[in-house]
């Protein structure tokens, strides 16, 4: 059996026939709903579980993601996911994650995701000094990680989308997952299936605004040299999300 350090979680989870594609194997926004589960209960198992922020309308949010899927997982794979809080800046926390093939140890998917705390899941907030009796990791600073955006290619062909009730989660918003998923089609869309099964492959994201049930969007993929970029906004403008796909190695 693993060992991990102190100030480590660990949570198990078996790959089920619905989280996998084309191929047999898993989508990657399954690896984010994976590590989803696991912060939530890595902070239960500390004192704060869901019901404690759903009274308080307090709500963690993922502002930043950088997901690299190293090997693929298939249906039936068992798993063990870590997480680790790494660090904090006023209203963001910071954790790295890693997701193993039990019995092999191989490394699928790793990932250094930044959550920001929020009021009533709008407004940021300054994490309450409560939690680095908890979380020890609050005690490192961090320093904010910006994806520069890039102009969308005037040749680029915009798509239509409207956010699916099954796509919301309790907050009635497109869960961060949802946005991969979108990305994904995208890419697919403008032809770049080959770049959705290579390996290692890295997700790069920066969660803007929450997009409600029923939104109205449009969304856009674009290569540019051996990444594609990716945009997701309302019809009216409003960013929602901009990421790139590409062969950028591990997760720093």
């Amino acid at each position: 059996m693993a060992t991990y350090p102190r100030d480590t979680f660990a949570l198990p989870f078996h790959v089920r026939y619905e989280e996998c594609g084309p191929g047999g194997t898993v989508h990657a926004a399954v690896y984010l709903r994976y590590l989803q589960d696991l912060a939530f209960a890595h902070s239960a198992a500390l004192g704060y579980p869901l019901a404690w922020y759903e009274t308080q309308r307090l709500f963690w949010l993922v502002r930043r993601v950088r997901l690299t899927v190293h090997v693929p997982a298939r249906y039936g794979d068992a798993v063990q996911a870590t997480t680790q809080v790494v660090g904090m800046r006023r209203v963001l926390a910071r954790r790295r994650n890693e997701i193993r093939r039990t019995g092999d140890d191989a490394l699928i998917a790793s990932a250094v995701v930044d959550w920001i705390f929020t009021q009533q899941g709008t407004t940021p907030i300054r994490v309450p000094d409560d939690f680095a009796s908890a979380f020890p990791g609050f005690a490192k600073p961090i320093a904010p990680l910006p994806l520069p955006e890039v102009a969308v290619p005037r040749s680029s062909v915009w798509s239509a989308l409207r956010v699916r009730a099954s796509d919301t989660d309790a907050m009635e918003h497109a869960n961060n997952a949802v946005y991969v998923d979108l990305l994904d089609d995208a890419v697919r869309r403008g032809g770049g299936t080959a770049a959705l099964v290579a390996y290692p492959r890295t997700y790069d994201l920066q969660y803007h605004a929450a997009a409600a049930g029923g939104a109205a969007l449009r969304d856009v993929a674009w290569r540019d040299g051996e990444a594609w970029h990716y945009r997701l906004e309302s019809v009216t403008g409003l960013l929602h999300l901009h990421g790139r796909l590409g062969g950028f190695g591990e997760v720093p």
